[in-house]
């Protein structure tokens, strides 16, 4: 017994100040690092929102294409618009919406799913 005694008074732990230390270090990477962590989501969902603006610009682009060829002559915007509505764009996280405008040309709206307030529009204008 005298033995396991003598060996644990020799062990050492942390002191109180080597672990305030440590946590003096830590909330300070946690201060630079979360607001850095949130910024990196919020570019995150820019870019993604761009993506599905680009995906919706170029399936209207599609369409005005399939029916050119399909009816021998330039299709109407109103024409595009009933297309790319029947047959939206395939995206679980976002809805697109299409509608007709006077440039002549094609409002693209792209809505994220879960959160209605992100959402962007853009003009595609005929060719």
């Amino acid at each position: 017994m005298s033995t396991v005694a003598s060996k644990r008074s020799g062990e050492a732990g942390f002191t109180l100040v080597e672990i305030i230390a440590v946590l003096v270090i830590l909330a300070v990477l946690a201060a630079v690092a979360i607001p850095r962590y949130i910024g990196l989501i919020d570019d995150a969902r820019d870019q993604a929102l761009k993506g599905a603006i680009s995906a919706g610009m170029s399936h209207v682009s599609l369409s005005y294409g399939r029916l050119a060829l399909q009816n021998g002559t330039e299709p109407t915007a109103a024409e595009i618009v009933a297309d790319v509505t029947a047959r939206p764009p395939s995206s679980g996280d976002y809805t697109f919406t299409f509608a007709a405008t006077a440039t002549p040309g094609v409002n693209v709206t792209a809505t994220d799913a879960t959160d209605a307030t992100i959402t962007e529009t853009k003009e595609w204008i005929m060719p």
